[in-house]
């Protein structure tokens, strides 16, 4: 045990330090700036780190993760263009507080709760990880697939539209990640014989242009969508600013929120495969059904901007429990950095703890240190950051535009991934004339091969038996959330048409 803890004074050596500073702030500006991920940045820099001892390229790798996926929230907050798909669901809330003048005092929010969050999921990294390890292994593929389907559902429940225009942007979100080659069998599928098809659709250039681009081309044909009011709040200090955040995440009902969203974020990252995106809007549809306010949600609500930045936080400490215990990566990121500890001569995985107990507390300094740095250089570029809401919105959009291209084109180098953008944009800007949601549709696309995938591969482990899918515990527990989450909804439908058609007769 006391072998685990012998590398933390390593994390505090100035080297060190300094890495995870500078490494925090990169990651923050990457995940600040739309088409720049986390994947990407970390990806980018593992061939960099090379020549750098481990312990010094572990710090680095690990505080650009943590520093991107809060900096996702930045972008969100005040363009409704969320840089990273995990901070999609920070700019149901932020983006509305922001538009009333809220913008800083909701940075800074997101910026504590991020930061305790992360906190928190470092607890349960360092206190129960056999627990939550042991309870992650008990997700099968059968448990996979409805917890693919229980995402789906959750994002077309959440949105101010209707439940039905959710349900089919969920859907319509799923039939986009089947297109290209079938994992399993290699069969090309809806390709239409054209081989750009033929590697799926990226999910960034999607993302760009369905949030990103949209939004750009929505402002400037109404640039009164984008018009900031002036309120006292803006005029606290950063100081003031910050003790209110931490009042919010201390009292009820953020403390709840913050609770119940960062135990929400630590279990979902400790999953294997699944990550920060849908511990944000797993949390968020908690939250607004427990609240007592939840027509604020999607309007500007407090408790829905800390329940999606408290999970996503909370799930990037919890990723490093199966990294660590199991040698499974919990998100896309984390499967970079495992191949980058194999690079340093780590080997992630039951003997772990065995082999390398030192670097365990490392990484669980590094994880406490990146994060009082986040709360840092979060509070201290809030000034900077928010000058944009000054700029005139045609000048930061054509900016957003430009940057939504270059990076589509940054990602794989072809102009396909442009293409895609452009296209997304526009079904993006048409959902919105129609009022149905985007954010189904994305978290369909993410959660897509999640369900594909494993719903097959649980067909061939069962025999093509249905049974399994309704009768191990955990499928049970999510089939009958995923029954009352769809029955409710429809239920409401009914009466009303009831109502309707009963007054009309009346009349």
């Amino acid at each position: 045990m006391f072998k685990a803890f012998g590398m933390v004074g390593a994390a505090f050596a100035p080297a060190s330090l300094a890495y995870l500073f500078c490494g925090c702030f990169l990651g923050i500006v990457v995940g600040a700036l739309p088409g720049l991920t986390a994947t990407m940045a970390v990806s980018l820099l593992v061939s960099l780190t090379y020549s750098l001892d481990r312990t010094s390229a572990l710090a680095v790798l690990i505080s650009v993760y943590l520093g991107a996926i809060y900096g996702g929230s930045r972008s969100a907050i005040l363009l409704n263009v969320p840089g990273t798909p995990s901070s999609a669901a920070t700019a149901l809330d932020g983006f509305p507080l922001a538009k009333k003048g809220e913008g800083p005092l909701a940075s800074i929010v997101a910026t504590s709760v991020s930061a305790g969050g992360g906190m928190f999921g470092l607890l349960a990294l360092l206190f129960t990880t056999p627990m939550i390890a042991a309870l992650s292994l008990k997700f099968g593929v059968w448990e996979y697939f409805w917890l693919a389907m229980f995402g789906v559902v959750i994002a077309s429940s959440l949105t101010t539209s209707t439940f039905i225009k959710g349900l089919i942007a969920g859907l319509l979100g799923l039939f986009f990640s089947y297109i290209g080659m079938d994992e399993i069998h290699g069969f090309a599928r809806f390709t239409f014989g054209r081989t750009s098809f033929m590697g799926g659709i990226s999910l960034v250039p999607a993302m760009i242009g369905l949030f990103g681009f949209a939004e750009a081309i929505d402002s400037i044909m109404a640039p009164e969508s984008h018009l900031i009011k002036d309120t006292g709040e803006k005029k606290q200090s950063l100081w003031q600013m910050t003790m209110t955040s931490f009042k919010m995440m201390l009292t009820p009902p953020g403390l709840g929120v913050f609770i119940r969203s960062s135990i929400i974020g630590t279990i979902i990252g400790a999953i294997p495969g699944v990550g920060p995106d849908i511990a944000s809007w797993t949390a968020y549809g908690a939250a607004k059904r427990t609240s007592k306010h939840p027509e604020k949600f999607g309007n500007g609500s407090y408790e829905g901007l800390m329940a999606s930045e408290t999970a996503n936080n909370a799930a990037c400490s919890g990723v490093f429990i199966p990294l660590l215990t199991l040698g499974i990566p919990g998100c896309a990121v984390t499967a970079v950095i495992i191949g980058a500890m194999r690079l340093h001569g780590l080997r992630p995985g039951p003997t772990f703890f065995f082999d390398s107990p030192e670097m365990v507390g490392f990484i669980a300094a590094a994880l406490f240190i990146t994060n009082v740095f986040i709360q840092l250089q979060g509070v201290g570029l809030t000034t900077v950051i928010n000058k944009v809401l000054e700029a005139p919105v045609g000048a930061i959009m054509s900016v957003v535009i430009v940057l939504s291209v270059v990076g589509s084109y940054a990602i794989s180098i072809r102009m396909f991934d442009v293409y895609t953008m452009l296209a997304f944009g526009l079904l993006g800007l048409g959902m919105r004339r129609l009022k149905i949601p985007a954010a189904p549709l994305a978290l369909g696309m993410i959660l897509g091969p999640l369900a594909d995938l494993n719903f097959r591969r649980a067909l061939y482990a069962g025999q093509y038996a249905f049974r399994p899918f309704f009768t191990r515990p955990i499928s049970i527990v999510l089939v009958a959330s995923l029954v009352l989450m769809i029955g409710g909804p429809l239920v409401k439908v009914i009466r009303g048409a009831r109502n309707g058609s009963s007054k009309r007769t009346a009349a």
